[in-house]
């Protein structure tokens, strides 16, 4: 072969060899901005896979209230999807799909309720969260109460006229109170001032605190050898999540140009219909119901609990929103 024949072959080759590799690394890309959560190049920091207990001792910040999509896809601070529409539901209902959250171990529910006492005091720290310790609330793993707003959002008990409350209903667990944190910037978004609920902890019946007190004594391995000890009471009784400071019932919302969203009054829902997406029309399609719902599927979409029940729920919760986080769910339920 030719000297000059070589050197065209040469440049035919580094030609086709500089196309191959643009179009692989144009798939690459392709791929990595089209990949769902499983699929995705794993560009993320160390935080967002490490345990929560070592990203506290770390010193690490967890996830900043409103800092973004608890499971992507929906802003925390307004419910809004990634395309800028709204949640179905919200005050514009129709204009985006509902989705059903799937459960997520990088979730704020899952997050939240994996905290040790010593990450969450840490993160209540952090954050510059007003509180206090509490007492009386004997099944709540860190018990304390709120003694400032969060995000200029009050929370405060049915019937109280201003915040300092010494009742039990006011005690919260220190995961409850970070995921309040979060919920009152959903809600400072929306213009809302106050939170108006009938309880967060409630006292769990007798015989339910006496099971919890067994199973923590079992876990601590202070319990008594032999017996029953290391199995499970034959009647055991789980106590509810507002036993463990782990929920909270919303009565209301008041908002700072005066307005007052009573669930009760405001919902007007079915029982058995969804609150979000089809089906959940209101059957007075009146603002406040619409802005209630809008609130609702806010909140689901953020993960912040598990659990989050309506009036469509049933008839116990006619009068208000139950919102909880539960330490060993590993599902979202919407109803």
């Amino acid at each position: 072969m030719s000297e000059l024949a070589s050197r065209i072959a040469l440049a035919l080759g580094v030609v086709l060899l500089g196309g191959a590799l643009a179009a692989s690394f144009g798939l690459a890309l392709h791929r990595g901005a089209t990949a769902g959560p499983e699929e995705a190049p794993a560009l993320a920091s160390a935080s967002a896979t490490a345990p929560p207990d070592a990203l506290a001792s770390a010193g690490a910040a967890l996830p900043d209230e409103g800092a973004g999509p608890a499971d992507g896809g929906v802003s925390l601070a307004d419910g809004r999807l990634a395309d800028g529409g709204l949640v179905d539901g919200g005050e514009d209902a129709g204009a985006a799909p509902f989705e059903k959250l799937e459960w997520s171990a990088t979730s704020r529910a899952a997050t939240y309720g994996a905290l040790s006492r010593d990450a969450c005091d840490l993160e209540l720290k952090r954050r510059g969260i007003p509180n206090a310790p509490a007492r009386g609330a004997p099944l709540v793993d860190r018990p304390v109460r709120l003694t400032g707003p969060l995000h200029g959002v009050t929370f405060r008990g049915d019937g109280v006229a201003k915040a300092g409350s010494t009742s039990p209903f006011d005690i919260a667990d220190c995961r409850l109170v970070l995921a309040l944190d979060d919920l009152a910037a959903i809600l400072e978004a929306r213009g809302i001032t106050t939170v108006v609920h009938v309880s967060m902890h409630r006292p769990a019946p007798k015989k339910a605190a006496v099971t919890q007190r067994k199973k923590n004594q079992r876990s601590t391995g202070k319990g008594k050898a032999g017996g029953r000890a290391q199995g499970k009471p034959a009647t055991a009784e789980r106590p509810s999540q507002h036993a463990l400071g782990l929920a909270i019932d919303v009565a209301a919302f008041e908002k700072a140009d005066g307005a007052r969203l009573e669930v009760k009054a405001d919902w007007h829902g079915a029982l058995g219909a969804p609150p979000c997406g089809p089906g959940s029309e209101p059957t007075e399609a009146t603002p406040q119901a619409i802005e209630l719902r809008g609130i609702v599927c806010a909140v689901y979409a953020s993960g912040l609990f598990n659990v989050i029940l309506t009036p469509n729920a049933n008839e116990q919760h006619a009068d208000h929103f139950h919102f909880d986080i539960k330490r060993d769910g590993h599902y979202f339920l919407l109803e």
